[in-house]
């Protein structure tokens, strides 16, 4: 196999041919930064209000501030008093108008009068949703089987609510999205420093960043937050080098690309970490001082992972490896590394974020300015902003889906839902766990999940799913299939609190309020829940004692200077006497902390636990591991494993895909999915705006890859997958999942051995807009006049979710999204 480097002027010439061919655009994410404010949120200039609130078209929840006359909706642009995004906002957040108005959302509450997918429905009340609602929750409540209500969520930014309804109700049946998204990262960082389940590299004071598959300008948690401090940095002269299987806007940003086999992103940070021990570049005092594993015997760990083996498996040249390994570690200790699905979305992804978080140590970066960062709130200070009581306290029923306990790392740190939703509906159709209800809420499960087409099947039976309601703004796939659907505020008509990771390394937090009023009859969960819980009973209606949102929302800022009214008019909260959260492990503990604590080898235990650990002959705060210590060796890692008759190395490894070798050796290829830089999930698929912009996905191929296979630009293909050959996954048996026929975009800006293909498109309910003109539902509004405007009606739209297999990583349960081998084969017809 062929191997090479890209250089940045390469790259940029690369990136507008690879985006303009694959999407008919150039692929450039649009920023509005505001340089100079007419006014400030909550003021009014001339008929036009200004509001502040946060953004949810993605899940990085940035500040803005909509501009809105006689109450409707103008624009949304930045909020500069955002932490975060600092008066920035990409296209998907000024496209939110579009979401907000679209002709075809749903306004009223409906009834199922058809078969399940059959498209009948009628219109209800309010009063009739709410009564069959209760009367069916209230039932399963009542029957001492709290448990078999489950609640199925997408990206829930209004989690206090969720989990105070939840837990009233007394069931633990919650599953979340964490093992589709981010569970492998979260493991690995947990398992390391215990401090946090999230990084937060200095960007912007770094002067060297590895990134291994983060696609931060486009698709990233942090996204706009993180662009910023990552171009802020390179005009401070810093260096980037992107390791990726495909070119990304991200890659194309990069001063290198160095296109990677799938799966092998830790193999390279190991390599790495060879080279800098072999040749003497770590900074060997602090790794001794703060880790629990001697230098020396990391160094024999990584002797066998020589940058020849890194070349052989993942296509990476062995010098460049140990030109970046000196250049990274000459950088010390302002460098940092960054990474995401590309190395933790793999059968191996919690080894390669292990490898590649324990990198960081051996150049003792950690908590340093321009490092390696993070901090203990990936949300806002929740003891100085405490959730308004009473609490309910937490479910004592058992649920054997939540619980997962097949997968030795989910949920295995306490206050972490590490759900592997995945395998939800598998084992329910498995009938493993009864689900008497179901209620899904801003997920689209029959459309986002690997095996979709399984999804929709046990949501179609009402056997295994006796009663399903749908909480969403905009018809779906799921919604198509559920008994109720409910209206759903959109973010910009509705209530929360919010903030995210702070990429400052100060934590803040954020309003979300209604910028206009709730079109239709559509309401927020903040409403709904309070009204159901009044109306099961039980004492449930405990829980809710406020008579309005606002009332909940005074009481919650109470703590921020000028309260709740000042939330309003600013949008955000920083406390400016915190500041950022640099060498916290250095922290020495006081008198006081140490009263009634005891010392047993060099950890200091007080009442609850470890607390801090002595340093030479200091006692200091450390990290929140077991050993207080950075724990390259994790006995905790390994004893979960044997505690489920799993073997998982307490060091960090690298594990090749089971059977990848072999059928690459046959001629088959590593299918990975991406997010286009204007689409996220199934949010942004029914905006006019954005659908316009980005709407088709054909598959990626390499020149020489399609050569192989007789294949020419443009070219139709059928694309099938297959199940891991692989007995410690669920029906790891290599069987056939799915098919789909797509076209073919050559472009050299993907590794030789790859298929790529976006996953944000093939939708076919959701309106117009959102199917590319071919939505088959019947819902009401669904024959608006957007049908006549979509000038790109048929193109090309394939639903690549189908035809994942459900592959979550035996470790932790993390979607295995990049390892599915696929056979192409060129095909004559069309769709």
């Amino acid at each position: 196999m062929s191997t090479w480097t890209l250089t940045r002027r390469d790259l940029l010439r690369a990136a507008v041919v690879a985006g303009a061919g694959a999407a008919g655009l150039g692929g450039i994410e649009i920023v509005h930064q505001v340089t100079t404010s007419p006014g400030l949120a909550g003021g009014t200039i001339g008929a036009v209000r200004r509001v502040a609130s946060m953004c949810q078209m993605c899940t990085t929840a940035c500040g803005i501030i909509a501009n809105v006359r006689d109450g409707r909706l103008l624009t949304v642009e930045g909020n500069p008093a955002d932490p975060n995004s600092q008066g920035s906002v990409c296209a998907k957040g000024v496209a939110g108008p579009s979401v907000l108005y679209d002709p075809n959302r749903l306004l009223y509450p409906l009834k199922r009068v058809g078969r399940r997918g059959e498209g009948k429905w009628k219109r209800i009340t309010w009063e009739e949703a709410y009564t069959e609602i209760a009367d069916r929750l209230r039932a399963i409540r009542e029957s001492g089987r709290p448990e078999e209500f489950a609640f199925q969520q997408g990206r829930n930014r209004s989690t206090d609510i969720v989990a105070r309804f939840l837990d009233a109700f007394g069931t633990p049946s919650a599953f979340n999205h964490r093992a589709l998204c981010s569970l492998n990262r979260r493991a690995a960082i947990l398992s390391t420093i215990g401090d946090s389940d999230w990084d937060l590299g200095d960007f912007e004071n770094s002067r060297y960043i590895l990134n291994f598959g983060s696609n931060w300008a486009e698709a990233h948690q942090g996204h706009i937050p993180v662009a910023i401090r990552m171009m802020r940095a390179r005009e401070r002269g810093a260096k980037i080098v992107t390791f990726d299987a495909r070119l990304s806007n991200t890659a194309a940003l990069s001063d290198e690309w160095h296109p990677v086999r799938p799966g092998t992103d830790g193999l390279i940070a190991l390599a790495i970490s060879h080279v800098i021990c072999a040749e003497g570049l770590w900074d060997r005092e602090w790794f001794d001082r703060w880790t629990n594993y001697p230098a020396e015997k990391y160094a024999e760990h990584v002797a066998a992972y020589t940058p020849e083996l890194a070349e052989a498996e993942s296509g990476v040249p062995a010098e460049a490896i140990r030109r970046i390994a000196r250049e990274f570690a000459a950088a010390a200790p302002r460098c940092t590394t960054i990474c995401n699905r590309g190395s933790a979305a793999h059968r191996n992804g919690f080894h390669n974020d292990r490898a590649i978080t324990v990198l960081n140590a051996l150049v003792g970066n950690m908590g340093k300015e321009g490092g390696w960062c993070w901090h203990p709130m990936s949300a806002w200070d929740k003891k100085a902003l405490p959730e308004p009581g009473p609490i309910a306290p937490k479910p004592t029923a058992r649920s054997l889906i939540a619980e997962a306990k097949d997968w030795p790392l989910a949920n295995a740190w306490q206050g972490n839902k590490m759900r592997v939703g995945e395998i939800v509906y598998l084992w329910i159709k498995e009938r493993r766990q009864q689900i008497s209800a179901l209620m899904t809420y801003n997920c689209d499960q029959a459309w986002a999940w690997p095996e979709a087409n399984l999804v929709r099947e046990v949501l179609a039976d009402e056997d295994l799913v006796p009663f399903h309601v749908c909480l969403d703004v905009m018809a779906s796939e799921t919604s198509n299939l559920a008994d109720i659907v409910l209206p759903w505020t959109t973010y910009l008509e509705r209530w929360d609190i919010d903030s995210r990771p702070p990429q400052g390394l100060v934590d803040y937090v954020g309003l979300r309020q209604p910028v206009v009023a709730p079109l239709g009859e559509s309401k927020d969960l903040r409403e709904i829940f309070p009204e159901l819980a009044r109306r099961i009973g039980g004492g449930m209606e405990e829980y809710f004692p406020w008579v309005t949102q606002e009332e909940y929302f005074e009481q919650y800022f109470a703590p921020v200077p000028g309260g709740f009214a000042h939330m309003r008019e600013a949008g955000i909260h920083v406390d400016p006497a915190k500041k950022p959260n640099y060498l916290p492990y250095e922290k020495e503990l006081t008198a006081e902390e140490l009263k009634g604590t005891r010392t047993e080898d060099g950890v200091i235990h007080g009442p609850e636990g470890a607390i801090g650990v002595m340093v030479d002959g200091v006692a200091r705060r450390g990290f929140g591991t077991p050993s207080r210590k950075v724990e390259v060796h994790s006995q905790f890692v390994n004893d979960r494993g044997r505690e489920a008759d799993r073997t998982i190395s307490p060091l960090p490894v690298y594990e090749p895909i089971p059977g990848h070798r072999e059928q690459l050796a046959q001629g088959r290829l590593i299918m990975i999915s991406f997010k286009w830089n204007v689409h996220n999930a199934h949010r942004t698929m029914q905006s006019k705006w954005l659908q316009e912009i980005s709407h088709t996905n054909p598959a990626w191929l390499n020149p020489a890859t399609a050569a192989r296979l007789g294949l020419a630009h443009g070219d139709w293909i059928e694309v099938t997958s297959y199940r891991p050959i692989d007995p410690e996954v669920p029906r790891g048996d290599g069987s056939q999942v799915g098919s789909l026929r797509t076209r073919v975009h050559l472009t050299e800006g993907i590794h030789p051995q790859v298929i790529a293909i976006a996953h944000n498109a093939g939708r076919t309910t959701g309106g117009p807009v959102a199917s590319n003109g071919r939505d088959r539902a019947t819902l009401p509004g669904h024959d608006s006049p957007d049908y006549a405007r979509i000038w790109w009606a048929g193109s090309l739209s394939v639903a690549q979710n189908d035809i994942l297999p459900i592959y979550p990583d035996p470790v932790s349960g993390q979607q295995a999204y990049h390892d599915t081998m696929v056979t192409v084969r060129r095909i004559a017809g069309g769709t």
